[in-house]
């Protein structure tokens, strides 16, 4: 589970402005290849409760630990893609995909922040279908709506930083490592991740307990727990396509 130099997805995204980018448009219809090669995402806590339907949440290792979706077990794999682009059905599709191909950028020395386009995305392409700016360069309805998607975004990736900070500062996650075997006997292996350790959860002190109920946490918590269980979902998706594993 690693990051490159630009977030996961995201390969040359730019500031959107009507000067240099007054002919584009969003692409309606390109599906969700661009986020095949990659077996992790990142989930915001109000997705909690719905995703842990789907996906297994871990946390990342290393100094600060947040909360992931897990979609494969090989790096560059993501199991819940098809061949022909779409999602896999009855499925919830992550806030972070959805935002794509938009993104926020932090300025420099301020918290001002500039709504990014990724222009090395498919879903950008010329012409006027949905486009970004009117003739008179003006936001659409597309780029306003990407602009809301992407506050809401960033507010609940700043609430989800103060839950996984008091994760880490109470000491209750620890290393795991995931296995699963195909039809063919092949063993695929997933490591370095974290999860909540029951044990360590329950020998939690009583103040550090109020705190988890009072801020709304111990609902997420459960709900990571609980997520464990849609192992047996990716299993069953790495078992319908082996050579995609």
């Amino acid at each position: 589970m690693t990051n490159g130099v630009f977030p996961i997805l995201y390969k040359n995204p730019q500031a959107l402005n009507p000067e240099q980018h007054g002919q584009l448009s969003l692409h309606p219809e390109i599906g969700f290849g661009f986020a095949r090669e990659t077996n992790s995402l990142p989930l915001v806590i109000e997705e909690f409760s719905v995703a842990c339907r789907d996906y297994v949440i871990v946390f990342t290792t290393g100094d600060t630990a947040m909360p992931l979706a897990v979609l494969g077990m090989n790096p560059d794999h993501n199991a819940y893609v098809q061949a022909d682009g779409h999602w896999a059905a009855n499925t919830y599709i992550p806030a972070y995909v959805r935002r794509y191909p938009f993104i926020f950028a932090e300025n420099e020395g301020s918290n001002d922040l500039t709504l990014c386009v990724d222009f090395d995305s498919k879903w950008v392409v010329p012409g006027q279908t949905l486009a970004f700016f009117d003739e008179q360069g003006i936001k659409t309805t597309v780029t306003d709506q990407a602009l809301e998607f992407c506050k809401r975004f960033h507010i609940q990736m700043q609430q989800t930083r103060e839950f996984s900070e008091a994760l880490q500062a109470a000491d209750i996650l620890v290393d795991q490592h995931a296995n699963i075997t195909l039809e063919n006997g092949e063993t695929l292996s997933l490591s370095g991740f974290r999860i909540i350790d029951e044990h360590k959860l329950r020998q939690l002190p009583a103040k550090t307990l109020q705190k988890f109920v009072a801020s709304g946490w111990m609902g997420l918590i459960y709900a990571h727990l609980i997520s464990m269980g849609s192992m047996n979902k990716l299993a069953n998706l790495l078992k319908a396509n082996p050579k995609m594993a």
